[in-house]
Order: C-alpha cells, then sequence, then structure tokens
C-alpha cells in the first residue's frame, strides 16, 4: 500500500509542466479620460498582477508627466496609485512612456550613447519621485509605422535594442542601491514590418516581459469592416486588401518566430470596439464596403466594451452574430448598416485558453475604463489568477 506522505510527490510528477509554471500576469493599461465615469480611485487591485499608467511623454530627452489637459491629473493619480499598492502590496505599477501620441521623440532618444544615458537617467528619477515599480516602453513604432509626425530612421532597429539595454543597466543600478528590482517592459506591434524593424531576441532577454498589441488588426480607418482582433484567419472573408496574417494567432507565432520566449510573451485584448455605418448586407457586414466610422464614444468610430454591452447587443436593430472561425463577436444593424466589431467573455474565454496552450505569460489588455462594469476583467482575472 503507498504511504499517504508519498502521493504529492506522485500527484506533483503527473501534473502537466504548465501548470507547474510561475503564475500568470494580467497586465492593466489605465488611461485617464474626463469623459468616462472611472478614475484611478476605481481600480481593483486584486484583479490584476501590474498595473501600466499611461502615458507619461517625452520632453527635451527626458520622461516626464503628462500636463497636455493643462491640469496636475497625473500627479494626482500617482498619489492615489502609491495608496493602492500600500493597501495591495502585491500589486506592481509601471508608468508606460509613448504611445501612438507620444513617440514622436523616441528616434532622438535612442540616437547616441549620450541620448540614451540621458533618458536612462530621467527614468530612474521618475520612478523614485512616483512611486513606480518599473518602465513600459511604447514605441509606435522604430522605423516606419505610427503617427505620420514621429522622427523615424533605420537605424531605430539597432537603437530601439540600445536604449532598452541603456535603460536595463540603469534600472539594475538604481535597484542594487535600493536593494529592490525594477521593472522593464514593452508594447510590441502586430505585423511583420514591425518584426523586420526590430532585433526581438536581443529585446526580450532585455525586458521582464513584452505586452504584445495583439488587436487593431482591423479599425474604422479601414474602407472595409473587419474583426478588431480575430483569434484566427477566416478563410471565408478573403478579399483584396485582407491580409490572412492579420489576427491574434499568427501574430502570437511571429513573435514566437522573431525569438521572444513564450512565457515572456503577454496576450493584448481590447477592451473596446470599432464601428463602421453604411455597410453592405452581405455577410451581416463582414468585409462589406462601408461609408466610414459608425458611432462612437470618447472616440469617433471607436467604442467602450461597457456601452456596447450596456446598450447596443441585441438592442437598437443591432444583432449579435459570432464568427466561429474567427473566434469574435460582431453586431450589424441591417437597417442603418452599421458594423460593430468587439471583443466579449465569449471571445476572451477562446483567447485565454489559446495562451494557456500556448505557454505564454498572460493577459494584457487595453484598456481600464473601457470596461467599467470590468465584465472582461472579471472574466480575465477569474481564470488566470485563481487556482
Amino acid at each position: 500500500m503507498m504511504k499517504l506522505m508519498r502521493l504529492p510527490m506522485l500527484l506533483a510528477a503527473l501534473l502537466p509542466a504548465v501548470a507547474m509554471a510561475a503564475p500568470y500576469k494580467v497586465v492593466a493599461y489605465y488611461l485617464p479620460s474626463q469623459q468616462r465615469q472611472y478614475s484611478a480611485a476605481d481600480i481593483d487591485a486584486s484583479k490584476m498582477t501590474h498595473l501600466n499608467y499611461a502615458f507619461a511623454l517625452i520632453k527635451d530627452g527626458e520622461i516626464v508627466a503628462d500636463q497636455s489637459s493643462g491640469t496636475d491629473q497625473s500627479a494626482r493619480d500617482y498619489i492615489v496609485l502609491r495608496g493602492l499598492k500600500s493597501r495591495s502590496p502585491k500589486l506592481k505599477t509601471l508608468i508606460s512612456v509613448g504611445g501612438w501620441a507620444g513617440s514622436k521623440e523616441f528616434s532622438d532618444v535612442a540616437l547616441t550613447p549620450q541620448s540614451r544615458r540621458k533618458f536612462a537617467d530621467s527614468a530612474v528619477a521618475f520612478l523614485r519621485k512616483n512611486g513606480f515599480d518599473g518602465v513600459d516602453i511604447d514605441w509606435e513604432f522604430p522605423v516606419a509605422g505610427g503617427d505620420a509626425a514621429n522622427i523615424m530612421r533605420p537605424q531605430d532597429k539597432q537603437n530601439y535594442t540600445l536604449l532598452l539595454q541603456a535603460l536595463r543597466e540603469r534600472l539594475d543600478s538604481a535597484g542594487k542601491q535600493e536593494h529592490r528590482s525594477y521593472l522593464l517592459t514593452a508594447a510590441i506591434g502586430n505585423n511583420q514590418g514591425f518584426f523586420q524593424n526590430t532585433e526581438m531576441a536581443k529585446v526580450a532577454a532585455i525586458l521582464d516581459w513584452v505586452n504584445i498589441m495583439t488587436y487593431d488588426f482591423s479599425g474604422s480607418w479601414s474602407k472595409f469592416a473587419g474583426h478588431v482582433a480575430p483569434l484566427y484567419n477566416d478563410p471565408a472573408l478573403a478579399r483584396p486588401g485582407a491580409d490572412p496574417k492579420f489576427n491574434v494567432s499568427s501574430t502570437v507565432e511571429m513573435a514566437l518566430q522573431a525569438g521572444i520566449p513564450a512565457r515572456k510573451l503577454v496576450l493584448g485584448m481590447p477592451f473596446y470596439g470599432y464601428s463602421w455605418k453604411q455597410c453592405g448586407a452581405q455577410l451581416h457586414g463582414q468585409h462589406q464596403d462601408c461609408n466610414g466610422k459608425g458611432r462612437g464614444g470618447v472616440e469617433p468610430g471607436e467604442l467602450d466594451f461597457a456601452d456596447i454591452s450596456a446598450t447596443l447587443v441585441n438592442r437598437s436593430g443591432f444583432t449579435r452574430y459570432w464568427n466561429d472561425a474567427a473566434k469574435v463577436p460582431y453586431l450589424f444593424n441591417p437597417d442603418t448598416g452599421e458594423f460593430i466589431s468587439y471583443d466579449d467573455v465569449e471571445s476572451i474565454d477562446y483567447k485565454i485558453k489559446y495562451l494557456k496552450q500556448m505557454g505564454l505569460g498572460g493577459a494584457m489588455f487595453w484598456q481600464l475604463s473601457a470596461d467599467r462594469d470590468a465584465v472582461l476583467l472579471d472574466k480575465v482575472a477569474a481564470d488566470l489568477l485563481k487556482p
């Protein structure tokens, strides 16, 4: 008869390796918004492991708080986050630098050893002053892409790596002095061009992990209606201009092939949707030509999940449909031709199962205040944080 004391050892041997792996990360981006009824004080730290505050900006080669609204909202929020951490000691906060509208100066910052050192020094000073546990670099994007006003150079490819290395060395030095560790992460792009324009194997070795922006594969900037974050390609939706690799699984494969270890890859999920108007009626609007952006919330053509869920799903003339190949929902109103692509609990479930199957490091989402009722956040937390 087996001795009882040996049973735990036997069970441990039988459990799959993935079950014995380190806990998953749940990385929440938070973007302050005057228009939404959600503030930093509403954040529930029990449902995440890391909070990325978006965004700090670059001024004169250094990291500075965003004061574009003419208020000291960021400074007030930093105080709230420090209080949040004191009540939830396991939570780590990072300052996210850049973003779509804030990446103009990254190329200049990364250009020389002196500019990289200045930037890295400012990062340490910023963290110490404001109580953050790390830096998240959201350079959109090295070499090409991003906002038209961005400074871009071919040497961004190598300089991106060098900038992150300078940050790593400076953060490690500061951490050694303070007997602690500072985190360094990055938000990365979702297409082949990004991986061609970066050295991700080298970058991944420098970073604690990467947040891959596996969304915005289609949006209201597109002429035809598509899906914001399809998990898989749907061959039935082929048409000129539709890229079969514009989906989550294909992008993850690119990232892995580029040399990012699976456990350092945190899968991005959208807590918002995009809308088009006057779309063709075939396929309930999917991949049909449209006449521009549909209804929006804070931004034209963009809708928070909270608003989609509360006012549009099977309401106001919209019917919810499910694309079983792509594993995503969508809405269509045949009277107006409005098409809305978004993620919901069902599609998030498929993505969580996928990231577990692939051995990825966890989930990231953009962004908290778009899911004000925490419907999607509750799903992610329940599946990734609970034993």
